[in-house]
């Protein structure tokens, strides 16, 4: 199937008509996604329980030690509790994540070539690469986590050093409107750099390191076309961004338990939608771009 677009339509909006009607002529690939976010759900959930039976056995020593015994009491735990699922969540990613991408994207390779979808044979396909899949995620979502947040300390120390100013600009400026940008920015460029990796793991068969090496070449070779495709279906997590910066303003207007509803519509935009449309789009690239590569 090529996805390319043509110059009537414009390319970008060619590329999505593609992928739109993908989908809805196969919507089973989106089954993985929908595990996802229902492990996702599941693990909010019990975090937010975490104070209680039996959660706190496991929960309530690393978050009286870590954070102090006052956030296993209400409303308190709200307050941690975004901060507690960004790490969790992390740690899902890469033992839960990496299968169902995985997974994802032979189901999208089988769709491609009009096979039937089987998702037992799928997973137990998916499964014997696993190791690959999940070194894969953890070097993505730990180098995300420490790169994403260079900038916000590199700031912090200035100014508490006691700079008024930067290039005629106080905090309110850099914290308030360029870091959400530039943020925005690190954010597709980590996803577009690692995201042909996992395809030459499930479609080509390669290892961990040859498929990171082969992946960020691909990414350098179409850069500016993965750049875009990938940041597009990114734009539509910005709304849940601005709503996760302001948990607090919420939960003092409404409840503390507004934050669970929050984490709760990221799940839903962020896996289901955002992550499923950028693997469908970058996997049909990948098969495109690498057709005739062995």
């Amino acid at each position: 199937m090529s996805i390319m677009g043509d110059k009537k339509t414009g390319r970008l909006l060619g590329i999505w008509k593609s992928v739109l009607g993908f989908i809805l002529s196969e919507p089973r690939i989106l089954i993985p996604f929908f595990i996802l976010a229902a492990c996702e759900t599941l693990l909010l959930w019990i975090l937010a329980n975490s104070p209680h039976f039996p959660f706190h056995f496991v929960f309530g020593p690393p978050i009286r030690r870590v954070w102090g015994d006052i956030y296993l009491h209400y409303p308190y735990i709200y307050e941690l509790l975004p901060r507690l699922f960004y790490f969790m969540k992390i740690v899902l990613s890469i033992f839960v994540g990496s299968l169902t991408t995985g997974m994802a994207i032979h189901l999208i390779l089988a769709s491609d070539k009009n096979e039937p979808i089987d998702l037992k044979k799928t997973f137990f396909f998916v499964f014997k690469k696993y190791l690959s899949l999940m070194l894969l995620a953890a070097v993505l979502f730990i180098t995300v986590h420490f790169v994403m947040k260079q900038p916000a300390v590199i700031f912090f120390k200035y100014f508490k050093a006691g700079h008024a100013k930067l290039l005629f600009l106080g905090p309110k400026f850099w914290f308030g409107m360029f870091l959400p940008v530039l943020s925005f920015i690190m954010a597709v460029v980590l996803q577009a750099i690692f995201v042909y990796s996992f395809p030459y793991v499930v479609i080509k068969g390669k290892k961990f390191l040859v498929a990171l090496g082969l992946g960020i070449k691909l990414f350098l070779k179409n850069w500016l076309k993965t750049l875009a495709v990938v940041a597009i279906p990114m734009l539509l997590y910005i709304p849940v961004t601005m709503l996760r910066n302001n948990t607090a303003i919420l939960s003092d207007k409404f409840s503390p338990e507004v934050v669970v509803s929050v984490l709760f519509i990221g799940i839903l935009i962020g896996t289901i939608v955002v992550d499923a449309l950028v693997t469908i789009v970058t996997t049909l690239l990948f098969i495109e771009a690498t057709e005739h590569e062995s």
